[in-house]
């Protein structure tokens, strides 16, 4: 299976261990799928910084290509900086320099670049929610990932994304149970076909506007939980693909719970590694 992940990149630096990672949910999710095993590619705008030598070290080290990827002139990559403390981190700001890499642009140039991935990630912090009509005309399954924010939540909001997309996935932790299935229906009346909400401690909930299915948490000693949900997303997706999953269809209940199971050990098991998907670098001393 080809996956493309669509949208930004960053470079999550961890402020107390004076370390970085190569980070961002595109990023995240196609080193996910190639380390599972599929042809995986990357698409978003790289800097000309000295920072962006990480985003593709990185991506080299899981086996994703990069090769579609416009580099921006005197433009910087985004640096999130965090503090890690017992597996769990805290956002402390972020720094996008006086000009920021991103977003990409989808021109008819890059449409038809990718018109043969199989299936198509992206989310809210790619910044091209105006552009994703664009991609209705392509073969490709297409997920997005609205992350937590509510700003990304809204109707409005939903209108721009849900009218041809495959799978809405929204992290919830907050809300209970009879709010997250009133939720889950707007995100279907907005047009999404399948809806994928991990909600913290309490696991993972999916509707594919039929069934609703409850899956629990796979509890592991974490070293660093980072980008557990960019690997459950991705692991859950390809997993699908792979049952025959394709863009338009309504996949039923069995498939569906198959990988929701083997997601949920695939990213407890990436707690144990380090950032994103266990590739790291020592800081610079200019950082």
């Amino acid at each position: 299976m080809k996956f493309l992940g669509l949208g930004d990149n960053s470079i999550d630096y961890y402020v107390n261990k004076g370390v970085m990672y190569p980070g961002g949910n595109a990023v995240n999710t196609a080193a996910h799928a190639a380390l599972l095993g599929h042809e995986a590619a990357y698409l978003g705008n790289f800097g000309d910084d000295e920072y962006v030598q990480l985003i593709r070290s990185g991506l080299d080290f899981a086996g994703v290509s990069y090769l579609l990827c416009p580099v921006v002139n005197d433009s910087h990559t985004k640096i999130c900086h965090y503090e890690m403390i017992d597996g769990e981190r805290r956002y402390l700001g972020v720094d996008t320099g006086e000009l920021w890499s991103g977003p990409i642009k989808l021109t008819p140039e890059i449409l038809n670049s990718i018109g043969k991935y199989e299936l198509i990630h992206s989310c809210a912090y790619a910044k091209i929610a105006n552009e994703v009509y664009k991609l209705s005309a392509l073969p490709a399954v297409f997920t997005y990932d609205f992350s937590e924010k509510e700003k990304y939540h809204t109707s409005e909001y939903l209108d721009l994304i849900c009218s041809d997309l495959d799978l809405a996935l929204f992290s919830c932790s907050h809300l209970g149970d009879g709010e997250m299935m009133d939720f889950t229906r707007m995100v279907h009346r907005h047009g999404a076909r399948h809806v994928l909400i991990t909600i913290g401690n309490r696991g993972q909930y999916f509707s594919n506007g039929s069934i609703g299915i409850r899956n629990p948490a796979n509890y592991v000693k974490a070293r660093d939980t980072t980008g557990a949900g960019d690997a459950f997303l991705a692991c859950f997706v390809t997993k699908l693909y792979e049952q025959g999953w394709r863009k338009g269809q309504i996949m039923p209940e069995k498939p569906v719970r198959a990988a929701l199971e083997a997601a949920a050990v695939y990213s407890s098991e990436n707690c144990r590694k380090e950032g994103g998907f266990g590739y790291r670098a020592m800081k610079k001393e200019n950082c």
